[in-house]
């Protein structure tokens, strides 16, 4: 009965408090004091619990909103239980009669036995809310609401007002369109929110008539001009229903909104050129899954709402996407308080599961009135298509599952097989790679890219306009969707295997781009999360061969976008699978890499390079010369190589394998590895004492980046640490800052070494401010990207800095945490780092042989933090 009153307005009965504020509030207190022996407690609970923001002798206006389930004050939310706010609606609805407390109970609590308790309770919050003359006992009957209630923002416009939060830029364009064209469609994916954007617009358009047909229910072609003419309300005189429609539309500007069109879309195109035709003052606004593609339509696609992306943690930032927004002011007009902090970030993934689809957000917001945010994440995990959408939400249908058939249903059989097969891509994919994985028959490679466009234009797969993102890609709704239809299509076609191979080709086609084209090479067309994807499919049974080779062809790229952790995972399960039959190549690049730098982290095998050096090292180098290696695999290996032969304490077996490795590099032109490991080179042998070598290996390595148009950043970083060990202490601070501030794009890490790197070398300059703000900026990226590596030197700098600083206990502790990351991953110290070392070590003598008390990693870096933080914050900062 409730569902069917939008609002209520209830005459007869004002609710105000005439006694100021103050006075109250004292007599209450008296009484608290007087009575202290006799009231009971939860007396004294309610007295606290009376609000005392209400005006203190004007009436205060209430409005109770059932759409949206919400009781505002003066237009301010009132926090109030769903049973509270049940309880309300009840009352409100008697009309300022008595409502006997069975009746109350039965309303309230359907199908629950509770007792008169449990009213008395929603009562008393009642009337903390509303007041405590608002609800009043009537002796042998029940309650009744002696309070009028004015109606909220109800019905269509308090749905527009939800559905458009975040569409402000579209509503203008939208009404820009509108202006300069007589067809004007939206298009987009089901539940996108269209029909509210043309309510909207349509609104806007305030010089013309508005006639909104909803032509969702139209099953016939023929039957067009009749819901229109009954839209319209006409008086029908004859059968020519067209011929009145037209007529009618003729006599004045008008702008007919044909809504959900998609079904009918032949039909439509027609019905509408012939008004176009025939009614020179009509605009029509249709909205529809896919265009008419009549002659001078203006489309304007609409996009999902933005949501936060993958890795944004920060509960703060998190609130201000138009998705979450959405769902937290459905969740707070509920009288719900607003999730903590902590429950933001699997809000954030729920929102961007959910595709950032509004009527898919409602939903969210009426799960999360039962459960913690994080319960309902996992709960709901894969069943959002079966879950009901909400109540008073505008929908024609009653569960995305429904929705979502909708649009399926119309396809083609070619057309839905392709969709099917697409499924196989859990991220965005290019043309080619549809084409290449889900072009088998019945398809054809051919035929792919027409069924793609076609699907596009349904709005069933999405692309760069609908996501803001490159690539096309199944919105996840979607796409779970259609995998429910069929769980079974993407293994019985064995499409998996087909993406790992499209995959590491693709990868190593682009590594070869990036050598042509240096640093203005286009981005990677594959994504992380099919990578992701195929990975985890083929070292859980899947093809494992195939997964090898496709973690090595990956992990170049991944360095650069991290996250690091999970590709060190994939190469460590890649390794843990090696078996007998397992390529030699295979076997030895997954060991090089993970013994020695392929992962900028510190990882469990790294305390294993001495065995590994002595036993497995001389066969994995003498693997990756055979004549069909991949370049790339063999100068990463190499170098990896050389890496583990450095800190087994064979400086020069370092030296000989990467002059090898960029040997490999001229040899295939290489660029950017030429520049990279042509100053590792330089780098090393400043370490060796051969300076004019060293600055010779830099010279080439900068004529090289500069040919290539590749950047300088990592020379000049290496090309400082050859200075410092050549005490040129200034020289080496002169070259990090012009690589902090070249402007040229770094990944996170260089951009770590670098600030870490400077605020050593100011540190040992005696610039000890000046190095703290470096280090803590350094600290801050480590710790935000986990970039392990840099553990013990950001630990011995902070202990430097805590020891220069009269804090000798934190240095003791932050050190003794340094020396167990060092001695656990036999780590070698360079350059900088050897020298803060042995000023740490001089001013602790007892550091080397101090008891290690076990304090945790994360804890000793926290404590550095809140060191750096409480300096740079006093008086003496600047």
């Amino acid at each position: 009965m409730l569902d069917a009153v939008p609002s209520l307005a209830l005459p007869g009965w004002v609710s105000h408090e005439s006694i100021p504020v103050e006075t109250r509030f004292g007599v209450l207190k008296d009484l608290k004091s007087a009575f202290a022996s006799t009231l009971h407690p939860y007396l004294f609970q309610i007295i606290d619990e009376i609000d005392w923001t209400m005006p203190a002798t004007l009436p205060v206006s209430f409005s109770l909103d059932l759409l949206h389930r919400r009781l505002l004050r003066g237009g301010e939310l009132v926090p109030l239980g769903d049973r509270a706010f049940d309880l309300l609606a009840v009352l409100a609805a008697a009309g300022g009669e008595a409502v006997a407390a069975d009746t109350l109970m039965a309303q309230v609590w359907p199908g629950v036995t509770v007792t008169p308790g449990n009213l008395r309770v929603q009562v008393r919050a009642l009337r903390r809310a509303l007041g405590d003359a608002a609800v009043q006992n009537v002796p042998g009957v029940g309650y009744r609401l002696a309070l009028s209630l004015t109606g909220a923002e109800t019905g269509a416009d308090a749905l527009l007002a939800d559905t458009l939060l975040g569409r402000e830029a579209e509503l203008e364009r939208l009404r820009l369109l509108l202006s300069r064209s007589r067809l004007v469609t939206i298009v987009g994916p089901g539940g996108v929110g269209k029909t509210s954007l043309a309510l909207a617009g349509s609104q806007q358009m305030q010089a013309l008539r508005a006639v909104h047909v909803e032509l969702a229910p139209v099953a016939q072609a023929d039957l067009l001009p009749v819901v229109t003419a009954a839209s319209m309300s006409l008086r029908l005189t004859g059968p020519d229903v067209k011929g009145a429609v037209l007529r009618a539309l003729a006599e004045r500007p008008t702008l007919l909104l044909l809504d959900n069109a998609e079904h009918l879309l032949d039909e439509v195109a027609g019905f509408a050129e012939e008004l176009l035709g025939q009614c020179p003052n009509l605009h029509i606004l249709l909205t529809s899954r896919e265009p008419l593609g009549l002659t001078g339509e203006q489309l304007l696609h609409l996009c999902p709402l933005e949501c936060p992306p993958e890795g944004e943690e920060k509960a703060v930032a998190i609130r201000t996407y138009p998705a979450v927004r959405l769902v937290l002011r459905e969740h707070g007009r509920a009288g719900w308080p607003p999730p903590p902090d902590g429950q933001m970030p699997a809000l954030a993934r729920l929102c961007r599961h959910l595709d950032g689809l509004p009527l898919a957000l409602l939903l969210l917001a009426a799960w999360m009135r039962d459960c913690p945010v994080t319960e309902v994440e996992r709960v709901l995990s894969g069943r959002f298509q079966d879950l009901p959408l909400p109540a008073g939400a505008g929908s024609r249908h009653d569960n995305l599952h429904h929705m979502l058939r909708w649009s399926v249903e119309a396809l083609s059989a070619e057309e839905c097989l392709l969709l099917g097969r697409l499924t196989v891509f859990a991220g965005s994919w290019p043309v080619e790679a549809a084409a290449a994985v889900c072009g088998a028959a019945p398809l054809t490679p051919a035929s792919v890219p027409g069924l793609v466009a076609g699907l596009v234009a349904r709005s069933l797969v999405a692309g760069p306009i609908q996501t803001r993102q490159k690539g096309l890609r199944l919105l996840e709704t979607i796409r779970d969707h259609v995998i429910a239809r069929d769980p079974g299509l993407v293994a019985r076609e064995g499409l998996r295997p087909l993406l790992c191979r499209w995959l590491s080709a693709h990868l190593r086609q682009h590594m070869q781009v990036v050598w042509l084209s240096g640093f203005n090479a286009p981005g990677l067309n594959a994504d992380v999360a099919d990578i992701r994807a195929m990975l985890n499919w083929a070292f859980s049974g899947g093809d494992v061969l195939a997964g090898q080779e496709l973690v090595l062809d990956s992990y170049r790229h991944w360095n650069q976008s991290g996250p690091f952790a999970e590709i060190a995972d994939f190469l460590t399960r890649a390794w843990s699978l090696c078996g007998p039959d397992t390529p030699p190549v295979i076997r030895a690049m997954l060991g090089l890499l993970l013994h020695g730098e392929g992962v900028p982290l510190r990882l469990p095998l790294h305390a294993d390079r001495p065995r590994y050096a002595a036993e497995e090292l001389d066969s994995a180098v003498a693997a990756l010369r055979g004549d069909d290696v991949p370049p790339v695999w063999a100068i990463d290996g190499l170098m990896s190589a050389g890496f583990i032969r450095r800190y087994t304490g064979d400086q020069r077996a370092c030296l000989a394998l990467w002059e090898e490795a960029v040997a490999i590099a001229e040899r295939y032109g290489v660029a950017s590895d030429i520049v990279r490991h042509r100053s590792l080179l330089g780098w090393l042998r400043a370490e060796l004492g051969e300076m004019e070598q060293a600055r010779a290996d830099f010279a080439r390595a900068l004529t090289q980046a500069e040919h290539h148009g590749l950047p300088r950043n990592l020379t000049l970083l290496r090309m400082a640490d050859a200075e410092f060990n050549d005490n040129q202490i200034d020289r080496a601070i002169e070259l990090t800052q012009q690589a902090l501030t070249s402007g040229e794009p770094m990944p996170p890490t260089m951009h770590q070494t670098l600030l870490a790197n400077l605020a050593s070398y100011l540190l040992l300059r005696g610039r000890v401010m000046e190095a703290m703000r470096h280090a803590h900026d350094a600290l801050t990226i480590m710790i935000k990207v986990d970039y392990t590596h840099a553990q013990p030197w950001a630990l011995e700098r902070g202990a430097l800095l805590a020891l220069t600083l009269g804090r000798q206990e934190l240095a003791l502790r932050l050190g003794v945490v340094a020396q167990r990351i060092l001695r656990a991953g036999t780590i070698r110290r360079a350059a900088a780092e050897r020298e803060i070392h042995a000023r740490l070590s001089a001013g602790l003598p007892g550091l080397d042989s101090a008891a290690d008390a076990g304090l945790p990693v994360g804890e000793a870096l926290t404590a550095l933090r809140g060191f750096y933080e409480e300096l740079l914050s006093g008086p003496d900062a600047a």
